[in-house]
Formats: C-alpha cells, sequence, structure tokens
C-alpha cells in the first residue's frame, strides 16, 4: 500500500493538532497545513471574527470549501479545526484523499490547555469549561466515525505523539 496522499489531524480544540501537525510534517518530509490558518487568510480575519460578524453556519461553509481546495493537492499533513468532522461531506474527502487521525484528550487536558485562549469562540460562554465538556460529548461519536485511528495527547508532549502518529501510520503501510 503507498503512502496516504494526505494525513488529516482531528480533534477538539486544544488537542495538539496544530503543534503536532508541524511536528509530523518535519518527521515524513511532508507540507503542513493548518486549515484554521487558511481560513483566517482567505477570510482576511480572524476566526472569532467570522464568528461573530457571519456566524457558526458561515465559517462551516468556508471551512469545507477550503478543506476542499487543499484536498486536491498531496503530501500534506493537515491540521483541521474542531469542527470539521461535523460535515459528512468534510469527512468523505478526508477519508477519500488521505488518513484521519484522531488526537483524543480528556475534557480537563483540553481545559489545562485553552483557558487563557481568547480566540476560541465556542467557548465565549458564562461557564466556558462546561460548554468545552458538552462540545466534547456531542462531538465524541462524529470523532470516533470520522477517524482511522485515534491517538491519546493527555499527558504526552508534541514531539511524542507525532512520533506515534509516525508509526502508526508506518505500519499500515
Amino acid at each position: 500500500m503507498p503512502a496516504p496522499d494526505n494525513i488529516y489531524l482531528i480533534g477538539m480544540m486544544g488537542s495538539g493538532k496544530t503543534v503536532t501537525g508541524e511536528i509530523l510534517a518535519d518527521l515524513l518530509d511532508r507540507d503542513f497545513v493548518d486549515l484554521d490558518g487558511e481560513i483566517q487568510k482567505k477570510e482576511k480575519r480572524t476566526i472569532p471574527e467570522i464568528f461573530a460578524q457571519s456566524g457558526e453556519p458561515y465559517f462551516r461553509d468556508v471551512e469545507s470549501s477550503v478543506l476542499d481546495q487543499f484536498s486536491k493537492k498531496k503530501g500534506q499533513v493537515v491540521a483541521t479545526g474542531g469542527g470539521i468532522v461535523l460535515r459528512d461531506g468534510n469527512v468523505r474527502r478526508m477519508k477519500e484523499t488521505g488518513i484521519v487521525v484522531l488526537l483524543k484528550a480528556s475534557a480537563e487536558s483540553l481545559w489545562q490547555r485553552v483557558r487563557y485562549a481568547k480566540d476560541r469562540p465556542l467557548l465565549n460562554k458564562p461557564d466556558p469549561f462546561g460548554a468545552l465538556k458538552q462540545i466534547l460529548i456531542d462531538r465524541e461519536s462524529f470523532y470516533d466515525d470520522a477517524c482511522d485511528f485515534s491517538v491519546s495527547t493527555d499527558g504526552k508532549i508534541a514531539e511524542d505523539i507525532a512520533a506515534e502518529v509516525q508509526e502508526i501510520v508506518k505500519s499500515r503501510l
């Protein structure tokens, strides 16, 4: 079996998709793409601004469009946004063009990583930790259904997570 065209990292905000993706891309000598960063470039505004000014449905439309654009290329490690799995078309596109890796983390670990972030519009609530836990519960089955395999990130550094993903990808070839 040849190497997968792309490796898509999915998971909750704070699961380590971007930092792990950058390291994994270096390990595999692949291009790295941060979909959220590409969305911000395309829109010329931040994700919180997109959510505030245009709403989540608009953001999800742009996210799908940017995924479609980048999924046509090969040899990439792609860090996705946490909600990419909410649309069946996105999941189908990722599975057709690569391997989908879920970076799993507990709500407590996620909270430790994102609690001071100001760029998480879905946590802009009176009880942000409660909101985070609810998002995790709501998305868990989407993540599990979308992934080809998962790696736990709790208590691990990004270099170790990237090495673990690399080994699993290699073992599947």
